[in-house]
């Protein structure tokens, strides 16, 4: 019966990627996205070093040509470079699908229940897309950490002489990543032909920045109305230095909320893991009986939700 539903589990994985990447593969959206993205001229083709996956060998081609028509795919890349990883979509959707997998055989192997199946999957599935936007937050962190010290080079640049994408090409070589990765990216669109407010807004939408947001804008009115670029963005540097310590004043108002609510959050779990190890009998409903599955079930999304209006009450919008 274990086998069976394993192997079950297995095909139905199998049997969803095929038949998502076969009604999605039927037209060619992928390569007229891409080509929209990148340049709106038809001289201004991808080339490798646009792309950080680019240049190397494809983990999951057949993922890649079932998934080639697919939305999501696009979605999905924008999110990757977001994170500043260096793979695929269809590499990302193997690995979700493997980590729904692997919990299968777990749940076949340690409960067996229908709520657990369902529960695990959720959770496999779930751990790739967290990690990713934790990699998100940490670059788009990062980066804004490092957009004052860039826009000063480039305001000293432009002030020496130099045009704007001179300035971001000494960002770019000076600079530690991930604003130098972007930077020098930006700098790669426009030399094969991609217009500069296409190529700085990508950059917009990738870091999704508030401050290189306001820098961005900012760029493109001086480029249409004129001005002085290089006091603007000493102007911006300041907005931002300024927006960055009222943030942080901020952060230490709120921080006993939020130690409360990690607290709130974590305290559950330590009680659930102490009564298990102290009285295995007492925890053994939850564990061994259909209802204890149910309100395991019911307690996560408790949590979850308790969590998400604790950090919604947190957020303070300068």
């Amino acid at each position: 019966m274990e086998l069976l539903l394993v192997g079950a589990a297995f095909v139905g994985t199998v049997v969803i990627v095929l038949v998502v990447g076969m009604l999605t593969s039927m037209g060619s959206r992928r390569t007229s996205a891409r080509l929209r993205e990148l340049a709106q001229t038809p001289t201004s083709p991808r080339t490798s070093r646009l792309t950080p996956e680019a240049g190397r060998e494809d983990a999951a081609p057949t993922l890649t040509r079932l998934l080639g028509g697919y939305r999501l795919t696009e979605k999905l890349y924008v999110e990757l470079a977001a994170a500043g990883l260096p793979i695929r979509p269809s590499e990302f959707a193997a690995i979700v699908a493997g980590c729904v997998i692997l919990s299968q055989l777990l749940a076949a192997l340690l409960v067996k229940s229908v709520l657990a199946y369902v529960l695990l999957a959720v959770v496999a599935a779930s751990i790739p897309i967290l990690v990713l936007k934790s990699l998100q937050h940490k670059r788009r962190a990062a980066f804004d950490a490092q957009i004052v010290d860039a826009i000063l080079m480039m305001a000293s640049s432009l002030r020496s002489g130099f045009s704007f994408l001179r300035g971001m090409q000494m960002v770019a070589n000076e600079m530690p990543p991930p604003i130098s990765v972007e930077f020098g990216r930006v700098i790669s669109e426009v030399n094969v032909g991609r217009p500069m407010e296409d190529a700085l807004r990508s950059v917009v939408a990738r870091v999704s920045s508030y401050d290189f947001d306001l820098v961005v804008t900012a760029v493109l009115i001086q480029h249409q109305v004129g001005g002085n670029l290089a006091d603007i963005l000493e102007t911006i540097a300041n907005t931002i230095r300024e927006r960055v310590r009222v943030l942080g004043e901020m952060r230490a108002l709120t921080a006993e909320g939020r130690i409360s609510g990690v607290v709130l959050v974590i305290l559950p779990i330590i009680m659930a893991v102490a009564l298990a190890l102290l009285n295995p009998k007492y925890m053994s409903v939850l564990i061994k009986e259909t209802i204890g599955h149910y309100l395991i079930g019911i307690a996560i999304v408790m949590q979850v939700i308790g969590g998400l209006i604790i950090k919604k009450m947190l957020v303070i919008d300068i």
